[in-house]
């Protein structure tokens, strides 16, 4: 037998899974609410402070967040019909403008209860839906402040934030596919339990776009424009078609989404999923969409462009009788200019024939017409030729193959370039993205609108056909912004819009293909593959699927751009990819995840190579990560990934990794226990501060008897805080002078009212300001707890014996504890540098830990597994000091603790553990045995 020591200098390695004689020595069985570094070894993980919104000293956010009842009572059947909005249900996006202007955008989507049977009237407040129906609250933006979120101010008409109402054309496309799609847009069924089908990851998207995002449905299929021009006009009714808040007559492509419907119809049309809901499904459907197109100019080109939407054959639009004065351009050249001339009309509206003809003493002119006024023809000459439309067979210099309108006639004449003839021209913009905005043009109002999109100019259906997931009917899945083009990939397809022209996806010119030209992709490699993301990354664009292949997009260089000749899609790796958690970007690496493993992506581009691959970098932690990732994060300042366990809604694991040169010095797992009241719904992290949003259930009426559920706001700083600072979640200052902080005499307590509720306080500390008394910890156990309704708020009480009421300011701080929890690995006899496992067995004698600025904290060792453990305590205390008690919160500097083990290795568990509210780091450990050689085995 011989003595042994196991020197353990960093658990830095995070938590292995493997067998214990193939772990490092650097990696523990657990880690738990930790931060683990090269640099400290592992500490306890900062506290998550409470964020409030601006102007409440609450940190919920001002979102409805009742959960929905499980059935559902039709408003013929004895009452209003119920319905709730549910949490589950809440998208969230995390918008960086500069470093200090930061949004969050949420984005509300919800299951509508609407039975179609029982409905003879209907609340217009809510155009058409049945009263039960709240459309407001649907997307609220939140400016981000680390102590406060403040909820930006919106306007009452056209705007994201509408409580009395909801945008038609929002709410369709958010609800899109919550729905019964054998009805179209209606949902029937009278028993409904608020949950859709699909998941909120599963159906939204979004990506940066300027001070702003687009935001994308990934269960709308994409389409062209249909025809909407037969509509049969007989016989509709003004109480089934509401019109009394309509601000425009028609929904535009780009416009700022608000109720624009177009004028009571006079019958009903075959109900499709391009129509809205009326109130009685017996009456029919009605479309909301007709045609318009809309003229602009670059101001930086000073070319013309054009968006829009209309109708597929220009022979369906409406042709005034050719008696009229105007009846020399009727029918000119075949190409029915004055159809064209009701066509293409001015900005945003038709105007209207006065007595049966053009009142040609209106402005015909689109507002953008880079001709100056005083230099437009005469009202007089206007009739002669205003409207006459052009088909130039061949080019002419730089004058494509196309649509010519004249807009000027009797002087020198000016042309402008429309929109071809042909069917599939023009893409149907209420069924791609939507852009949420801020417009600094009206005082910096959070606007939504339809993305501009533009129609073909050139070409047919043969000869530029567009995307081919249009044909297809795909959905978009995912899409970026790269190489000054947008890019969007649906089911089996990437293709990208024209060159510094986002929104344009077709050829200019098809007699002439160049390189700013659109790009088109498709892929299977060996099966079908779906695509699920679009990451661009340094020279590539990454493209992850769901057939467990990893894709490039590559083309062009530094000095050029990516184009149709020189764009390549290349195969790279073949490994799955979990389709609702989207890789990752940190530092120089993409990470992306599956069913319990992590993968990082090595970019052949990085290294001026080749071929890129990807490696499993959780190979040592099988068992140990979750099977299904919710949300996640990466931190770049702390090389850290974050993501949640998707079914335990409170775990949020944690990965890093460090290079120096082209070694890994660390690629370590660890994990964050929350409270078991959270919930989290959304993580960001900037820099080195952590934004966890989280979804909590509190009481909500007087009698403390219902419950409903709340999204609060939690910040953390990625890096230690002041020692001085209480390790305590939901950390809240009270002034001990505020009228919240009272005396009871009789009982010779004080009383603590929390500005929110929170079941879970455990501590009370005393802040600085309190003399020889300071940083004195005072526990709170559960019958110490209240609640108490205020102003339509539950809160909790604290009650702690003695008086810490102050006429002076004062802090108590309160908050409840959190667990550090360190398990190390089953101890086994090794060399001095841990590289070589002997063979023998191992009595475990003594551990001693060393540490760094760190308060109270636990070893605790279980032997055997028999109950209970034996746990040894550190207390910091100070020999200088004859005042000094337990529970005042003392930091050791640097120093160390012994325990006994006294077991055999393989049936002892060791574990370092701090509940305390002080910091705790240990920096590294010893282990002290007995070693006898021989078969374990046989001993």
């Amino acid at each position: 037998m011989s003595f042994i020591r196991l020197p353990i200098n960093s658990l830095s390695g995070g938590v292995g899974r493997q067998a214990p004689t193939k772990r490092l020595i650097s990696e523990a069985e657990n880690i738990d609410n930790c931060l683990v570094t090269v640099e400290k070894s592992v500490e306890k993980r900062p506290p998550l402070s409470r964020v409030v919104l601006s102007g409440t000293t609450s940190s919920y956010l001002n979102i409805p967040n009742v959960t929905p009842p499980t059935t559902y009572i039709p408003q013929g059947g004895g009452g209003p019909a119920q319905f709730n909005f549910n949490t589950d249900n809440l998208y969230f996006h995390f918008l960086d403008v500069d470093g200090f202007n930061r949004y969050c955008i949420v984005i509300n989507r919800t299951n509508i209860p609407f039975d179609p049977v029982g409905y003879s009237s209907f609340d217009t407040t809510y155009n058409g839906q049945p009263t039960s129906i709240n459309l407001g609250n649907f997307i609220k933006v939140y400016r981000i402040e680390p102590t406060e979120w403040i909820e930006e101010s919106v306007d009452s008409s056209g705007t994201i934030n509408n409580t009395s109402g909801f945008d038609r054309g929002v709410y369709e496309y958010l609800t899109f596919g919550n729905k019964n799609q054998t009805f179209a847009y209606r949902m029937a069924g009278s028993v409904i339990n608020g949950i859709p089908a699909t998941s909120i990851q599963d159906t939204f998207g979004s990506i940066d776009y300027n001070v702003g995002i687009i935001l994308w449905n990934k269960l709308v299929p994409l389409d062209f424009m249909p025809d909407n021009s037969a509509l049969d006009m007989a016989g509709a009714t003004n109480a089934n078609w509401y019109t009394g808040i309509a601000n425009d007559d028609y929904i535009h492509s780009g416009d700022v989404i608000n109720y624009k419907i177009s004028t009571q119809p006079a019958t009903k049309i075959p109900a499709t999923e391009d129509t809205i809901i009326i109130a009685n499904p017996d009456n029919g459907y009605w479309t909301n969409v007709r045609d318009d197109i809309n003229f602009e100019i670059d101001v930086n080109t000073l070319e013309e462009e054009e968006t829009g939407q209309s109708l597929e054959n220009f022979s369906f639009i409406p042709q005034y009788p050719a008696s009229e004065v105007y009846n020399d351009v009727t029918d000119l050249n075949g190409y029915k200019a004055l159809r064209m001339l009701n066509h293409y009309y001015d900005n945003p509206r038709i105007i209207p024939p006065t007595a049966g003809v053009i009142d040609f003493t209106k402005d015909h002119y689109h507002r953008t017409s880079p001709l100056p006024a005083e230099s437009r023809d005469a009202v007089n000459d206007t009739a002669k030729g205003f409207g006459k439309v052009y088909f130039a067979r061949n080019p002419y210099l730089t004058f494509p193959a196309g649509f010519y309108r004249a807009t000027r006639y009797s002087k020198n004449p000016y042309f402008e370039r429309v929109r071809s003839e042909g069917p599939n021209s023009v893409l149907d913009h209420r069924r791609f993205p939507l852009i949420i905005y801020k417009d600094f043009s009206d005082l910096g109002k959070w606007k939504v609108s339809y993305l501009p999109m533009f129609p073909r100019r050139a070409g047919t259906s043969l000869s530029n056909p567009g995307p081919k997931a249009l044909e297809r009917k795909e959905k978009i899945q995912s899409m970026a912004i790269w190489k000054n083009r947008l890019w969007i990939a649906t089911e089996n397809t990437i293709f990208s819009s024209r060159t510094n022209s986002f929104f344009n996806f077709w050829f200019d010119d098809v007699s002439n293909i160049v390189e700013t030209d659109p790009i088109d992709l498709q892929s299977s490699v060996g099966a079908y593959n779906k695509y699920s993301h679009l990451v661009p990354f340094q020279s590539i664009l990454f493209a992850g699927s769901s057939g467990s292949t990893q894709f490039e997009v590559r083309g062009g260089s530094i000095d050029t751009g990516i184009s149709p000749f020189n764009v390549e899609l290349r195969a790279t790796s073949f490994f799955s990819t979990a389709k609702l958690t989207a890789p990752l970007r940190m530092g120089n690496n993409i990470f992306f995840m599956d069913a319990s493993k992590v993968y990082m992506y090595v970019s052949g581009s990085s290294f001026n190579d080749e071929y890129s691959t990807s490696m499993d970098m959780s190979q040592h932690c099988k068992g140990y990560l979750p099977n299904e990732f919710g949300p996640a994060t990466p931190s770049s300042a702390l090389n850290t990934l974050f993501f949640r366990d998707k079914n335990i809604d409170n775990y949020i694991y944690l990965y890093t990794m460090r290079t120096n040169g082209d070694r890994l010095i660390q690629n370590a797992f660890s994990r964050w226990i929350l409270s078991s009241a959270d919930n989290v719904l959304a993580m960001k992290s900037y820099e080195k501060d952590l934004y966890i949003v989280s979804k909590r259930n509190a009481p909500n009426n007087a009698a403390f008897n219902t419950f409903t559920d709340y999204v609060n706001v939690y910040y953390t700083q990625l890096e230690a805080v002041p020692i001085t600072t209480p390790m305590l979640d939901w950390l809240t200052s009270i002034d001990a002078s505020s009228p919240v902080v009272s005396y009871v005499s009789g009982s010779n307590s004080t009383v603590i009212i929390l500005p929110h509720y929170d079941d879970e306080v455990d501590y009370v500390v005393l802040g600085s300001e309190w003399g020889s008394n300071a940083y004195t910890a005072i526990p709170v156990a559960s019958n110490q707890r209240g609640k108490y309704f205020d102003a339509g708020v539950v809160k909790t009480t604290v009650t702690i014996p003695g008086n810490y009421t102050s006429v002076t300011a004062k802090t108590l701080w309160v908050g409840h504890s959190y667990t550090m929890n360190v398990e190390l690995s089953t101890m086994v006899p090794r060399n001095e540098d841990g590289s070589t496992v002997f063979e023998g067995v191992l009595n475990l004698k003594r551990i001693t830990t060393r540490h760094l600025y760190s308060g109270n904290y636990d070893i605790v060792v279980t032997r055997n597994n028999r109950s209970p453990s034996s746990t040894t305590t550190f207390y910091p205390f100070d020999l200088n000091n004859i005042v000094t008690t337990t529970n005042q919160l003392k930091i050791d500097t640097v120093g160390e603790h012994f325990a006994r083990l006294l077991s055999y290795s393989e049936k002892c568990k060791i574990q370092i553990q701090s509940a305390y509210p002080t910091p705790c780091n240990i920096s590294n450990i010893e282990i002290l045995g007995n070693y006898r050689k021989g078969n374990t085995s046989i001993e």
